[in-house]
């Protein structure tokens, strides 16, 4: 079996992107299921995907974040683009529980996945 990470960057407030990003957690959710070690994590704009999901355009969306997070894929969401001097939603994350990877200081680079012989899938 496949080592897969979901890098998700899609901006959760654009229709196209929103879906883009339902379809990789679909895709996600599908290859866990399948006996694949899988996990996502949001970067980017992709970090307000937690909180966003519901307000989306997209109103599929909700339901594939949904998903795979009762699937325990969510690994976390980049910290430093949570952190206040950029999207500063880093609050609103902690609330929910989602792990922060990095923080206003640091932005982790994807070799956190490759150093652990994930294959990552960017989107």
């Amino acid at each position: 079996m496949g080592k897969y990470a979901f890098v998700i960057l899609c901006n959760p407030d654009d229709l196209s992107e929103s879906i883009k990003a339902a379809h990789a957690l679909h895709y996600a959710v599908q290859l866990k299921r399948k006996g694949h070690d899988v996990l996502v994590y949001f970067d980017g704009l992709g970090s307000r995907i937690p909180i966003a999901s519901a307000n989306s355009p997209y109103k599929g969306l909700k339901p594939a974040y949904d998903e795979a997070y009762r699937e325990g894929l969510i690994y976390g969401v980049c910290g430093y683009c949570a952190s206040p001097p950029h999207l500063n939603i880093r609050d609103s994350l902690l609330k929910l529980n989602i792990k922060l990877i990095g923080d206003e200081e640091h932005h982790e680079d994807i070799s956190m996945f490759i150093d652990k012989g994930y294959t990552v899938l960017i989107v």
